[in-house]
């Protein structure tokens, strides 16, 4: 695959970022797959982070149930883990899976309980990276998101990946302009926007791997120049 230049400054990270749909949609199980394959297959074992949707009973439900055939173990973070246990928690996993939801909520949760710090340094020790939506969004520069109540608006993520981030390109019609609009203005940087049903595997040398879930969707990474946005699909990996 030609080099994305999405790149992490820590040699270790990995990231598997969803545009939408898998387990939480009960569909595309490619995703869940996908992102087994890049784990520990039939051996993994995979923790479910719901703070973006408040921790919903049936999303958490929806993560066991997708998972739970496939893999070794699955378990769900509790409401309010914090500090020493939160840390050992991610250290008897080797993924783990952050859920879509309201992007500003789940990234004042995490600076407030210090899971950012904790989730930072579990990747960059190597725990494979997996979430969708605002779980994807979360994990680069910037995205666009609307979790302020004022539409669709630039957000600053955690910088684990250099790069923007655009979930549901296709199925949230007003995305595709206001995305457009803030990379050519410069007030998003350069980065990626998915479909539902796309899934991107991104490394410390940028993306590795795309795969393609459902048979009309895509991945595109978008960059500006000369005061316009221009887009380029990326091709599913073999």
């Amino acid at each position: 695959m030609q080099r994305i230049p999405l790149t992490s400054h820590s040699p270790r990270a990995r990231l598997i970022a969803i545009g939408g749909g898998g387990f939480a949609q009960g569909s595309d199980p490619a995703l869940e797959a996908f992102v087994l394959r890049h784990a520990a297959g039939a051996a993994t074992r995979i923790g479910y982070i719901a703070t973006a949707n408040g921790y919903a009973a049936t999303a958490i439900t929806r993560f066991h149930q997708g998972f739970g055939s496939h893999c070794a173990h699955t378990t769900d973070m509790p409401p309010g883990m914090q500090g020493a246990p939160a840390a050992q928690w991610l250290q008897s996993l080797d993924a783990v899976f952050v859920g879509g939801g309201n992007t500003a909520r789940l990234l004042a949760h995490w600076r407030a309980a210090g899971l950012d710090r904790l989730l930072l340094d579990a990747a960059g020790q190597g725990l494979l990276l997996a979430g969708v939506s605002a779980g994807a969004m979360v994990w680069f520069q910037a995205g666009l998101s609307d979790a302020l109540g004022a539409g669709l608006a630039p957000l600053a993520g955690l910088g684990l990946f250099r790069g923007s981030f655009c979930p549901h390109y296709d199925s949230e019609p007003q995305r595709q302009p206001a995305l457009h609009t803030a990379i050519a203005s410069g007030q998003l940087p350069r980065g990626l926007a998915l479909d539902d049903g796309a899934a991107v595997l991104l490394d410390a040398s940028g993306v590795r791997e795309v795969c393609l879930a459902r048979p009309d969707c895509a991945a595109y990474y978008l960059h500006a120049r000369l005061g316009r946005c221009f887009s380029r699909r990326l091709q599913a990996s073999a």
